[in-house]
């Protein structure tokens, strides 16, 4: 009976043995009509091509930041963070965008990708995976908006976009002075077993107008898959029920 218990409490801890990453890489990539600007910190080699290309990182660092400009569009900040390997709660990876402006760039979009890896924690699998958005406009046009889908990827890669989806509702302006605005996806799962990676991509649509601009923060976490709490009322009570039977047992043997 001893060895039925373990067994069950046993069953209920859904952990994966996986060891903290030494470090953490992060991805950044925007892009606008033929314009690309783009940055891995995952190599000595890279953080060099991404301080040339404007960007501000450093090697294995969680954080890229940038400032300037990516064909019609330009933006007052940009910062990506994560936190990278995770906490026991949660893991997550964001970006917040400041003063983006349509200077230059007709009915062009703007899209911006972004990767963090090496998340060891938390444990467990499946994760629950969840992705959301929030924006303000200022002078834009309605219709003006920003589409954003997190992604966790079982993989461990840097490459955007890789593995399950979790899309949030468009994020849009209503046109006038100033608005806000906040959405978030249907929360969904993924399995990993191992060591894994949050991404995203977004798109931003203004129209041309250097007097406009919008700032968005877009965030993508994991969490444990925690059960019910039906579920766990159910395994206490055969718990109890278990401990009951072993008494019991051992009253009708003595």
């Amino acid at each position: 009976m001893k060895r039925t218990l373990l067994t069950v409490l046993g069953s209920t801890a859904l952990l994966v043995a996986v060891s903290p990453a030494a470090r953490a890489d992060a991805f950044l990539s925007l892009a606008n009509g033929g314009s690309t600007l783009s940055c891995n910190n995952s190599t000595a080699a890279g953080v060099t091509a991404c301080l040339g290309a404007g960007f501000g990182t450093t090697l294995g660092s969680t954080l890229i930041t940038f400032s300037g400009t990516v064909g019609g569009y330009s933006i007052l900040d940009l910062n990506l963070n994560s936190n990278s390997p995770g906490t026991p709660a949660t893991a997550f990876a964001l970006d917040t965008k400041t003063q983006v402006t349509n200077f230059n760039a007709g009915a062009t979009a703007l899209t911006v990708m972004f990767a963090e890896n090496n998340f060891s924690l938390p444990a467990g699998s499946p994760l629950g995976l969840s992705a959301s958005q929030s924006g303000t406009f200022t002078n834009v046009a309605a219709g003006g908006f920003e589409t954003f889908t997190g992604y966790g990827d079982a993989t461990n890669s840097l490459v955007p976009a890789t593995g399950t989806a979790d899309a949030t509702p468009a994020c849009t302006s209503p046109g006038g002075g100033t608005s806000a605005c906040s959405t978030s996806g249907a929360p969904t799962t993924f399995t990993r077993a191992g060591a894994f990676a949050l991404s995203g991509s977004e798109a931003i649509s203004l129209a041309q107008n250097p007097n406009a601009q919008a700032s968005f923060t877009t965030a993508v976490s994991a969490q444990n898959v925690v059960p019910e709490p039906g579920s766990l009322v159910l395994l206490a009570t055969g718990l109890f029920g278990l401990v009951g039977g072993r008494r019991m047992w051992r009253r009708t043997a003595a």
